[in-house]
């Protein structure tokens, strides 16, 4: 999971992309655990209207 997320986030750079968004659900702390050892951030809002409404898990990670 851990090289998946950092080739997409390579990726995402590459294609001029200058942060990196995601939801999830508090349900998968281990998910949240390897997203907050990658770097991201939580945070209190959702950047937009994902239509994710169970998604209580914020987090955005510069790139």
């Amino acid at each position: 999971a851990k090289k998946l997320a950092l080739m997409a986030m390579e990726q995402a750079r590459e294609m001029g992309f200058k942060r990196c968004y995601l939801e999830t659900t508090a349900f998968l702390k281990e998910a949240i655990g390897l997203y907050e050892h990658l770097g991201f951030q939580h945070i209190d809002y959702a950047l937009g209207c994902t239509g994710h409404v169970d998604c209580e898990v914020r987090m955005l990670r510069e790139l």
